[in-house]
């Protein structure tokens, strides 16, 4: 069998090495500087209503400490841990009614996904919190 070039071959092996997709980098590995900062935490009581807000604070020390705030109180107990592409953390806030367990996982989208249970009050809300930008 005898192959004859066809007219057209270079434009077209040059229209398909112009197709070749090039992967995506692929994202930067979490660190505990990225919990760091201001976020709006919108929360989520009631499945009828509209969420509530809040501020919360997060400085994320080089030992798996976690300083900050939550709601306005300063928290009691904190610490963070990263587990190959999953940075989370935990705190522990209180006030007049009893302690408050939160929890968070900073998501691919560089929100942080969370929630808090109420030793005191009885309920667990879900919340979710943006990065504010000053």
């Amino acid at each position: 069998m005898k192959i004859r070039p066809v007219a057209g071959t270079i434009a077209a092996a040059v229209l398909l090495g112009a197709c070749t997709t090039v992967p995506p980098e692929p994202a930067a590995a979490p660190e505990p500087g990225d919990l760091n900062g201001t976020w709006d935490v919108s929360m989520f009581y009631a499945a009828d209503q509209p969420p509530s807000s809040t501020v919360m604070v997060l400085e994320a020390g080089g030992d798996g400490a976690l300083a900050g705030s939550f709601y306005g109180s300063g928290f009691e107990e904190g610490r963070w841990s990263l587990r190959g592409e999953v940075l989370a953390f935990g705190a522990v806030t209180s006030d007049a009614s009893a302690p408050y367990s939160h929890s968070g996982r900073l998501a691919a989208d560089g929100r942080i996904e969370g929630q808090t249970l109420s030793h005191g009050r009885d309920f667990l809300m879900i919340w979710v919190a943006e990065r504010r930008v000053e």
